[in-house]
């Protein structure tokens, strides 16, 4: 196709006068905000309150055969489904088997804090189904809890089988950087 004179003249009196950079590498570059990690207002103003992040396994579903499902508000069903689905590839991943509930948690908060500040997308939590505890599934119960306390879990779901099935929460995180 060719461009008309007229549509030339048009584009370069619209646009004005034009120099090209010479050195590409003398472009601006911001630095990247420091990574600040969002502690729940609750937990950081009422200092009787329970702490969530606790292994305390009181009060978690410990059912083995639950599906492991959240959405934060704003996140499409789309993209829950394309996670539900294994569409989206894990960006990284951590296996949680053999560990206590206190290593568990310690280990999580650690990769997540590395995941967020790596600006990652989507995680892989390997915790297994529990068949290796004494009675319910501990650690399985208590990552859902966990997760659906961190601000910056947007969705979770357990992937299908050939990804983990319910031995394994595929994450999504919440951008630290949204405009790059």
């Amino acid at each position: 196709m060719m461009i008309s004179e007229e549509d030339r003249a048009l584009f370069r009196g619209s646009v004005g006068h034009v120099v090209k950079i010479k050195n590409q590498e003398n472009v601006l570059k911001l630095p990247r905000p420091q990574l600040k990690v969002k502690i729940r207002k609750a937990l950081r103003e009422d200092p009787d309150m329970v702490d969530l992040m606790s292994d305390d396994p009181t009060w978690i579903n410990s059912d083995p055969t639950s599906e492991m499902r959240f959405r934060r508000d704003g996140v499409s069903p789309k993209l829950l489904r394309q996670l539900i689905q294994g569409k989206i590839a894990p960006d990284a991943v951590i296996d949680l088997h053999g560990l206590t509930a206190s290593e568990a948690r310690d280990e999580l908060q650690y990769f997540l804090y590395a995941a967020l500040k790596q600006n990652l997308f989507c995680i892989k939590i390997i915790h297994g189904q529990g068949y290796g505890s004494k009675g319910d599934p501990i650690i399985r119960g208590l990552i859902d809890r966990w997760l659906r306390l961190q601000l910056d879990i947007l969705a979770f779901v357990n992937p299908p089988q050939r990804m983990g099935g319910r031995g394994a929460t595929l994450c999504l995180l919440r951008s630290q950087y949204p405009f790059d």
